[in-house]
């Protein structure tokens, strides 16, 4: 977390975040406290077990269970380390990075989980929708990546848009999302989640984008306004 984040708050943590990880995170950040481990370290740790988790899913009996032990944990440790950081007064542009990164690879490794399991049962779907999906994907790190790198200087207008990117689109690139593979395996239609997540991940970056344009040419012509001499 950027030291700008610490101060208007993380825009990136969702609703699971706060009702499921926050509540788990403080006793394991007083603990660290007294070692020498630092909230980069932490971020590492929980991409890393993220990642696992994500893989894990794509097994049967308790590579199940145990992937979205894992997953919990990831989310856990993600709240740690910008607390941690916070404590220490250690928040930085590269633990800002690491998370956003970290939390990017989860993501790709729970995806790449699903589809692994769905091939195992015939029901993965053509070249044409994995190749939609990672473009997606990429496309929506790149403009999410690019709506933090520059969140200080469109805050500066206010606008309906900065609501939608700081509120909505933000949020649902962290955890939050993971409700809908719950929601697909409920429903057993598990085998549509990838066209679905293909579709909705290009339609995510393109909104991004056009807010993302829209406020900053705004921001761009206020601050190259005259000013009226006084």
């Amino acid at each position: 977390m950027t030291p700008a984040d610490a101060a208007h708050g993380n825009p990136r943590e969702g609703y699971v975040d706060r009702l499921l990880y926050r509540p788990l995170a403080p006793p394991l950040t007083r603990w660290l406290l007294a070692t020498p481990v630092s909230p980069n370290a932490v971020t590492v740790a929980g991409t890393a077990v993220g990642i696992a988790g994500g893989l894990l899913v794509a097994g049967t009996g308790l590579a199940v269970p145990l992937g979205l032990l894992c997953l919990v944990a990831s989310g856990v440790l993600d709240c740690v380390d910008g607390e941690l950081a916070r404590r220490r007064g250690a928040t930085s542009d590269l633990g800002h990075a690491l998370d956003v990164t970290g939390d990017t690879l989860v993501a790709v490794a729970l995806l790449a989980g699903i589809a692994w399991r769905l091939a195992r049962t015939g029901a993965l779907p053509g070249l044409s929708v994995l190749v939609a999906l990672g473009l997606g994907v990429a496309g929506s790190f790149a403009t999410i990546t690019w709506s933090e790198a520059t969140s200080q200087r469109r805050r500066r207008v206010a606008g309906w848009e900065n609501g939608l990117l700081d509120g909505v689109l933000g949020p649902l690139t962290t955890r939050d999302w993971y409700v809908f593979p719950v929601a697909f395996a409920l429903a057993g239609r598990l085998d549509l989640l990838l066209p679905v997540a293909a579709v909705g991940a290009q339609v995510f970056w393109i909104v991004t984008l056009m807010l993302l344009r829209r406020v900053l040419r705004r921001a761009q012509v206020q601050g190259s306004a005259p000013r009226v001499p006084q």
